[in-house]
């Protein structure tokens, strides 16, 4: 965020002085002057204001006493118009894994070394896999091999991981003086998912609160990502269209007659040409996202539009930009990708791209390749830098094949958004 909003001022606070130093590295190999990040605990952190808050594996994994202090900086560092942003693991869906973290415990209690904790979770989470009978068991340990070894010391192997009811969350925040505005994901509060018996019933449950945790409950939902404001702010939380004029959209919607299916296998039907001529040109567009205001034609409804691409985006079909992200769709003369992807292709294979998404690169060449995208380099530099690093490794690749590699690896690079416009 700090890379791509210059202009914008961030503050990182962390207990961990070891996590505090690699930061502090990150910030200077990066050259950012708008982050400062603090070796401090929640406790001993008197706020500045910002705009926005964000605590992302926090109120569920701290003791009760941090709990409340977490909440009330929350408060007392948000703007008035500010919103605060909490994760936490939530109930019903957190029974499921409250027992794999007990067994886990269980396995690993004589063990200190957090690798050899990790290692040994690992090899329980294989055995439940090879040999629980029950598929629900199965499943759940499989999702957990599946996690980060940070991950998974961090949330399954943690001292303290304690999940709640929506409306518990909801009521501690009231008694910090907060109150509930939404989730981070809208598409999560939605109820078109539900059987319509079901759907009919949580309509008719005027209390956000109470319906929010009623689809808690269909869904067996073990993890939330909830927006506060301050109790005082007036909330109202009814979908304007309207206002979708003024963002930017961006989707990988595929088209199929009048059918439009999302990766994730949401779908919207239309057949409104003006709906259909803006999500075609959005999609084309992809990796970048398109102002609203240019995928309607003049003289178009623009109504029409946002009110589709508002039922788009409650379906998680398209992805809403205030600020869209600068990336190249195809690349230029002397590509570019961010000065952090260039500088984590240097470490190991897992690079941000310009969506804020984690991307797994798994060649070497591939990584040497994004570390060499400073915007100084055309294909002729880049081919010669590249020949070079394939010599230096005792390797020979024909001169055409390099080149038509270095065309595909590029347009790849593009596709997945790790290039600058």
């Amino acid at each position: 965020m700090a890379v791509a909003l210059p202009a914008a001022r961030f503050v990182g606070v962390d207990a961990a002085p070891g996590a505090i130093v690699r930061g502090r590295d990150l910030v200077a190999a990066l050259g950012l002057a708008n982050v400062t990040l603090e070796a401090r605990a929640i406790e001993d952190y008197e706020p500045q204001t910002f705009d926005y808050v964000i605590a992302h594996g926090v109120y569920s994994w701290v003791q009760s006493a941090a709990r409340d202090r977490l909440l009330g900086l929350c408060r007392a560092a948000l703007a008035p118009d500010g919103v605060a942003y909490v994760s936490y693991n939530a109930l019903p869906g957190g029974r499921a894994l409250q027992a794999l973290r007990d067994m886990l415990r269980f396995h690993t209690a004589a063990l200190e070394d957090p690798h050899e904790r990790i290692a040994e979770g690992r090899a329980l989470l294989r055995f439940l896999v090879e040999g629980a009978p029950a598929d629900e068991l199965r499943a759940r340990a499989g999702e957990l091999l599946e996690r980060s070894d940070a991950s998974l010391l961090h949330d399954d192997l943690a001292e303290v991981n304690d999940p709640v009811y929506f409306h518990e969350f909801v009521a501690h925040a009231a008694q910090h003086g907060l109150r509930y505005l939404a989730e981070a994901d809208f598409f999560e509060m939605q109820i078109g998912a539900a059987s319509e018996p079901a759907a009919d019933a949580l309509l008719g449950v005027e209390d956000p609160v109470r319906r929010e945790q009623y689809l808690d409950f269909l869904k067996g939902r073990m993890f939330r990502q909830t927006l506060l404001v301050p109790a005082e702010r007036d909330v109202d939380r009814t979908p304007r269209p309207q206002v979708i004029e003024g963002l930017a959209v961006a989707t990988q919607v595929q088209r199929r007659g009048e059918l439009f299916e999302g990766p994730a296998g949401s779908t919207l039907t239309t057949d409104h040409p003006v709906v259909v001529a803006a999500l075609e040109r959005a999609a084309a567009a992809w990796p970048a996202a398109v102002w609203v205001r240019e995928l309607a034609a003049p003289g178009a409804d623009t109504a029409v539009l946002c009110d589709a691409l508002l039922r788009a985006y409650a379906a998680n079909l398209v992805a809403l930009h205030v600020h869209p992200p600068a990336v190249a769709t195809t690349p230029g003369a002397a590509p570019r990708a961010s000065p952090l992807a260039r500088h984590q292709a240097q470490a190991g294979a897992l690079v941000t791209n310009l969506r804020h998404v984690s991307v797994r690169i798994e060649d070497d060449l591939g990584r040497r390749l994004i570390t060499l995208l400073d915007g100084t380099r055309d294909r002729d530099a880049l081919a010669a830098e590249l020949g070079a690093f394939i010599a230096e490794r005792g390797e020979r690749m024909p001169e055409a094949q390099l080149r038509e590699g270095l065309e595909r690896s590029l347009q790849g690079l593009a596709r997945l958004a790790l290039l600058q416009d």
